[in-house]
């Protein structure tokens, strides 16, 4: 007995000091490694989606022992320069559109643009008097009844049709980018085809990106590119449903690329969410917890102020958009149904919310010049917007 201890804890020590002794670049290959074989176990039955998949024969893989099937699929790749996806078509979504937190829980900034306007980035791109004339084109839109006020109605299902604009745009995009992927039409992407692309989108040839899929020796990848594969990596094996078999079907790559299309992916991310704020593991968020800013002195004047109008932001969407009970709790499910942009009451409380803050006569309704005198919600200033997007990442 003591003779194996003996024996097991001389091979972890020789495991662990050979780590220690590699070269940054066989460290880098042991990374790349090590992300790739956790995906290598039996294959399991898919259940999450409720679609029928191929169950892939159970295997051990191994870098340099390629399936057959996959080896030639790879091998096949052929893809002209000017035919190359970019990292960002490739990249799983930082940003949700009409999502009201982003991933990591700070609130969206551009919420309300997203959900009125849609795609704000052409308005704020332009001069104030473009921006203003193309805000009041809108508004013509929406204002259905011509009567130069938007309504209950009118606001709600403009609301609807632009969040499903978001989720239709979303779609359009990932067809394309999937039947790129898959060539030989089989429904499905494999990690090391998906891996191929990453590599060409970082400028590297073709038969050095197919080689280092394979041996993972071919290319010295930066930091950068290396800590993009991992995340990457790890969002794929989220999106495989318990199969571990390296595929995504179409569906799922959809998944893997935009999160709030998968209701299971919204509850992950209201999960972590809580589980990143959740002072006493609890797993439950009080408004205290919600609020609450990051350990540290801060000496600038400037600093204390956007960190008080942070928190009385947060305070006030906890309080009147997120505890939906009002008992001073979020739990899991109310933070799950307030940031799910599919949830049908999210529209009536995006436009209770927007007339709360619009309408200054109380008529019900928002009328061209309440839009003009809050304009701000929709058309902001470059150099302020800069100042609050900076104070949230820091």
């Amino acid at each position: 007995m003591k003779a194996s201890k003996i024996t097991v804890c001389w091979l972890l020590t020789m495991s662990i000091s050979g780590v220690f002794m590699a070269p940054p670049r066989n460290v880098i290959q042991m990374e790349e490694k090590a992300v790739d074989n956790m995906a290598a176990a039996p294959a399991k039955t898919r259940t999450t989606l409720k679609i029928e998949l191929k169950q892939p024969e159970a295997q051990v893989e191994k870098p340099k022992n390629v399936p057959v099937e996959e080896k030639s699929k790879i091998e096949a790749l052929n893809i002209p320069t000017q035919k190359r996806l970019s990292v960002e078509e490739l990249k799983p979504a930082d940003h949700l559109d009409a999502v009201k937190l982003e991933q990591d829980g700070m609130i969206n900034k551009d919420y309300k643009k997203e959900i009125f306007i849609g795609n704000h980035e052409e308005i704020e791109d332009e001069s104030l008097e473009v921006a203003e004339s193309k805000l009041k084109d809108i508004f013509a839109k929406v204002d259905k009844d011509s009567d130069n006020k938007l309504c209950m109605a009118e606001l709600e299902g403009w609301i609807i049709d632009k969040t499903q604009e978001h989720f239709d745009e979303a779609l359009q995009e990932n067809d394309h980018i999937f039947k790129h992927m898959d060539p030989d039409g089989d429904g499905f992407v494999d990690w090391k085809e998906y891996y191929v692309h990453f590599l060409l989108a970082k400028g590297h040839p073709i038969e050095k990106a197919k080689k280092h899929v394979k041996d993972y020796d071919e290319i010295e990848l930066d930091y950068e590119a290396r800590d993009q594969i991992s995340r990457y990596k790890y969002k794929w094996m989220d999106m495989e449903s318990g199969t571990l078999d390296n595929k995504l079907s179409k569906l799922q790559f959809f998944a893997f690329r935009h999160p709030e299309q998968s209701e299971e992916n919204m509850m992950n991310m209201a999960i972590s969410v809580i589980e990143t704020l959740d002072k006493n593991d609890d797993k439950i968020l009080t408004e205290e917890e919600f609020v609450s800013l990051p350990l540290g002195d801060v000496d600038d004047e400037e600093q204390r102020r956007l960190d008080k109008e942070w928190q009385k932001e947060r305070g006030e969407e906890f309080r009147n958009q997120i505890d939906f009970d009002h008992n001073g709790k979020v739990t899991i499910g109310e933070l799950k149904r307030y940031i799910d942009p599919r949830n049908p009451d999210n529209a009536k409380s995006d436009t209770k919310t927007l007339l709360e803050e619009m309408d200054d006569d109380k008529d019900k309704c928002i009328s061209w010049k309440e839009i003009e005198d809050h304009k701000d919600m929709f058309i902001q200033s470059k150099i302020v917007n800069m100042r609050r997007i900076l104070h949230d990442e820091f």
